[in-house]
């Protein structure tokens, strides 16, 4: 694997008022370098320091990717897994019978009234995108084959295409949107659908594999964010929580249907994925967007974790963005609040690695594995989602001057802020979960 080297970039300097606001957030240690600051001593060390701290460009993929990294088999994730594999499926069915539903329903964030927004959140992903959540490829709004203008619209070049395609994502509700090239390592080698069956039999469904061959070569990826409800996130694991994922949901299949139907009117074959396909995150770092997090999402400066992604292959020529890294990777191995308040233990508190716990892992890259057999696990002991390693993460706040100044801190390279952050973030009482009062403030 060749080394990679973020491009050259020149520090930005920082103000006395911008130091000031470091030291008094981020304890002593930011305070002496306050203090050298005003001081005038080691300006340009310091300087340089806090350059590093911005978002810095990459030419490739800012992670290590080994040959034992393969195209994965969508059979082997967790959810197609329920399809086939009886010994898993025998295990989260033994979880779910332990469970008393309805006592569970009559606590803050169980009641009919949570529920329903629960259904309200997830209503058009079921109803125009359903089976996508779990992987089900090319139908509804993640159909391969729509109807394609015959006249195709011309641009002065990819860069011109790139840039009124990623506005024209902006205005369909796209909270963030960035531009990869095509790479087959992230599609899946093989696919699952399940078949369309007349009668309802006993039993899972039926399904079949196959390879999938799309109706066109993809050349570029449209990477597409769209932003959580914080308040909702703020409850996990409530099934209002599960109310703001399925609207991310929801708002996945809206604009990513939306910018497929651009680029079809512009003449050029395009398609949106959800869950289906092909792997999201790592699009979305390849098209400079955010870092890998320790709990294995995408995270990113504006929103943290807080986000659902959704992607458009397209034939259609578009200068590619870069990967960007904002500390995310340094931070990670010293917070762990994302491993402290995962209900199942699914998160690692170990160092990176190359493979994962279980056959729901493709191996390959070094990172953080979670384990999903154990997540899932708990999403059918709780009745729902979880989404506590997103609420529980420092970089998922509200767009305020403190979030800005920890993201800004906490990027320094080799900080020792980073253990000082986490600890002020939880001591400030950000990123509880299992919060009662969370879901009684949701309704006020």
């Amino acid at each position: 694997m060749k080394n990679r080297q973020p491009d050259e970039i020149k520090p930005n300097r920082l103000s006395r008022r911008n130091f000031i606001k470091i030291g008094a957030a981020t304890g002593a240690s930011a305070s002496v370098l306050g203090a050298a600051a005003l001081e005038g001593e080691k300006d340009d060390a310091l300087t340089e320091m806090a350059g590093q701290a911005t978002l810095r460009p990459w030419e490739d993929l800012p992670f290590q990717i080994t040959e034992k990294c393969r195209r994965m088999e969508q059979k082997y994730t967790g959810f197609c897994r329920e399809l086939w594999d009886q010994e898993f499926v025998e295990r989260i069915m033994l979880v779910g019978k332990k469970v008393d539903r309805v006592s569970l329903q009559k606590t803050d964030g169980w009641t009919a009234l949570d529920r329903a927004l629960n259904a309200a959140g997830w209503a058009l992903d079921h109803k125009f995108a359903s089976g996508s959540e779990n992987g089900q490829p090319h139908s509804q709004a993640y159909a391969w084959d729509e109807q394609v203008r015959r006249q195709k619209v011309e641009f002065s070049d990819a860069q011109d295409a790139a840039r009124k395609v990623k506005k024209a994502a902006r205005f369909l509700g796209a909270s963030l949107v960035g531009i990869a090239d095509y790479d087959p390592l992230w599609t899946y080698a093989t696919l699952v659908k399940i078949r369309d069956e007349e009668e309802e039999s006993e039993g899972p469904p039926a399904f079949d594999t196959f390879v999938p061959e799309f109706p066109f070569e993809p050349r570029s990826v449209v990477a597409i964010a769209v932003e959580m409800d914080y308040e909702g996130i703020a409850t996990s694991p409530s099934s209002l929580e599960g109310a703001a994922t399925g609207l991310g949901y929801s708002h996945m299949a809206s604009v990513g249907y939306s910018v497929a139907t651009f680029l079809r009117e512009l003449g050029y074959r395009s398609f949106a994925l959800g869950n289906d396909v092909a792997l999201s995150v790592p699009y979305a770092i390849a098209a400079g967007m955010g870092e890998l997090g320790r709990h294995g999402l995408l995270i990113t400066p504006e929103y943290g974790p807080r986000v659902r992604l959704a992607k458009v292959f397209t034939e259609l020529e578009l200068t590619p963005d870069k990967p960007r890294t904002f500390g995310v990777w340094e931070f990670c191995k010293s917070c762990k609040r994302c491993a402290e308040s995962c209900p199942s233990q699914a998160i690692s508190f170990d160092e990176p690695t190359l493979e994962g716990p279980t056959i729901s892992n493709n191996p390959g890259v070094r990172k953080w594995y979670i384990d999903p057999e154990k997540c899932l696990e708990f999403w059918i002991e709780n009745g729902s989602d979880c989404s506590n390693c997103i609420t529980a993460c420092p970089y998922n706040k509200l767009d305020l001057w403190h979030h800005q100044l920890a993201s800004t801190a906490t990027g320094l390279p080799g900080s020792p802020l980073h253990s000082l952050m986490a600890r002020l973030d939880k001591l400030f009482g950000f990123g509880n979960t299992h919060d009662i009062r969370a879901n009684t403030a949701f309704w006020k």
